[in-house]
């Protein structure tokens, strides 16, 4: 169940919101294409770790794996 929801649901959404965030700060000119892509990775790593702190916290609380 947790590769289905990650590698289906929750890790796209992540990659998908990481490159909007990435595009808007583009389009703003806030930061040019290599800062966005670094920005965009950066997204990404933080979300694959808070996926992995919320899983083990729903493990530990409630027996519950993603």
């Amino acid at each position: 169940m947790r590769n289905f929801l990650f590698g289906r649901v929750i890790g796209p959404l992540i990659r998908h919101g990481a490159t909007a965030a990435g595009g808007w700060l583009m389009a703003e000119g806030i930061a040019d294409a290599e800062a966005a892509q670094q920005i965009a990775g950066g997204l990404i790593a933080a979300g694959g770790i808070a996926l992995s702190f919320g899983q083990q916290f729903l493990l530990s609380r409630f027996g519950f794996r993603l």
